[in-house]
């Protein structure tokens, strides 16, 4: 079993680090999940608004992505497409 601490911890964090590319209902949308638990609908959502609105993330938010993913035992398809979204 994972500590559902980190996962939320990393998520909030990325959500910290992009919020000035976000919408506010976006973020209430993405700390909903996270505060209900629901951390693969809140990683799946953050990386598909990501990828559709083209924002450039840094290699941190990438890797903290990545992380989650991991932990949850999701897809690698989920964050792997931000992949060319990561600045240099």
């Amino acid at each position: 079993m994972f500590d559902y601490k980190i996962v939320e911890s990393k998520l909030n964090e990325v959500i910290n680090i992009v919020k000035p590319q976000l919408s506010d209902t976006q973020i209430e949308f993405l700390v909903s999940d996270i505060q209900a638990g629901e951390w693969n609908l809140a990683l799946e959502t953050l990386c598909d608004i990501l990828i559709e609105e083209e924002i450039p993330i840094d290699l941190k938010s990438y890797e903290l992505l990545q992380e989650v993913g991991n932990i949850l035992n999701m897809e690698r398809e989920t964050w792997e497409m931000l992949k060319v979204q990561v600045a240099p």
